[in-house]
């Protein structure tokens, strides 16, 4: 997967769970009932790109994210530090000095770029969870709300929305462990063929 891909995949994909997520609660709640749109035709994008963009200038999905994130940059950045030879020093060799060597290496190395793929694939399957847990908690809560002001059939909706959630966590950490692995395969060709590098680059942030 390219670069591109990856941001489009990103981009589109909060639209498209809106969309599952409200077709599921007016299904099981009886409220309303929907088709989904043909994507393919022009005149349907605006449903998808208006909750996506409304989506994306949110921080929900950093939230959702930011402890399996940073797990997966953490391990890269003392996985660089162990392959210079040094002692970790947090203060100095933070991810954002490091990030800058790791990426180079990373875009200039045939090999590295085909784990950077592998690692694009794995992100937009692992971004797409994080969405998922964010929508599934809040049409769980939609769906509290509906139950609480009479809508019995709501509660099962509920349940429903908090079996995503679960599902979508679960998922999260899969790709996370699956992450760290790509990552440590890029770890291992780097310091295979790039050790002198790194050890030069933690050698100018002392």
């Amino acid at each position: 997967m390219t670069l591109g891909t990856l941001k489009t995949v990103r981009f589109i994909m909060p639209g498209i769970l809106y969309l599952v997520f409200a077709k599921l609660l007016g299904v099981i709640t009886g409220l309303w009932v929907t088709t989904m749109p043909n994507f393919a035709k022009a005149q349907y994008l605006p449903i998808v790109v208006i909750p996506a963009v409304l989506y994306y200038i949110t921080p929900f999905r950093r939230w959702a994210n930011a402890r399996f994130h940073n797990r997966i940059i953490e391990r890269l950045r003392t996985g660089l530090v162990a392959i210079s030879g040094n002692s970790d020093n947090e203060k100095k060799y933070t991810w954002v000095n490091l990030r800058p060597l790791f990426f180079s290496l990373a875009d200039n190395d045939k090999s590295l770029e085909q784990k950077v793929k592998l690692a694009f694939s794995n992100g937009a399957v692992w971004t797409s969870f994080a969405d998922s847990a964010v929508l599934s908690i809040l049409f769980f809560l939609v769906s509290i709300f509906l139950y609480l002001i009479g809508f019995e059939d709501a509660f099962l909706a509920g349940l429903v929305f908090a079996i995503i959630f679960a599902v979508s966590v679960v998922g999260s950490e899969v790709c996370t462990r699956r992450h760290i692995g790509i990552g440590e395969q890029q770890l291992e060709i780097i310091k295979l063929k790039y050790k002198e590098s790194v050890q030069s680059r933690l050698h100018e942030l002392d």
